[in-house]
């Protein structure tokens, strides 16, 4: 069974957000990251985990145990619903790819054991504000 951890980081809240995504297969580690626009750090959550989703299914995933430090995002997938409207189109959208999995699980953990995804996040980040700084002062 593979092992995805995601994690979204955004410049500000709502600000300019990217997401990351690791999936570990017992053959190979891979690491993806998306930019994501302008939202607030919960609805790039569910971004990333959509994101998430996508890569897997791009990579033939078909067990997936999904790793995730949001609460929200944990609760929605026990529930299979989510309350607050802004969330439900990704929801929609992950549960559409949802049956496309022989097995998935949604696990939520610490903040400590999703620190490599929240590391590529930040990254992703800095570098996205970095290099946006450097194009507004030419």
């Amino acid at each position: 069974m593979a092992k995805i951890y995601f994690d979204a980081a955004t410049a500000g809240n709502p600000g300019e957000s990217v997401g990351a995504v690791i999936i570990v297969t017992d053959d190979e580690r891979l690491v993806f990251e998306q930019y994501l626009g302008e939202l607030d750090n919960h609805s790039a959550e569910w971004a990333t985990f959509d994101f998430a989703l996508s890569c897997a299914l791009e990579h033939n995933v078909s067990n997936a145990l999904v790793f995730t430090d949001s609460k929200l995002i944990e609760d929605s997938m026990n529930q299979e619903a989510v309350k607050n409207e802004k969330f439900k189109h990704y929801y929609s959208q992950i549960m559409t790819k949802a049956p496309m999995f022989e097995l998935m699980f949604v696990k939520w953990v610490p903040r400590a054991q999703n620190k490599e995804a929240n590391h590529y996040a930040q990254q992703a980040l800095y570098k996205m504000v970095t290099q946006s700084k450097r194009r507004k002062s030419k």
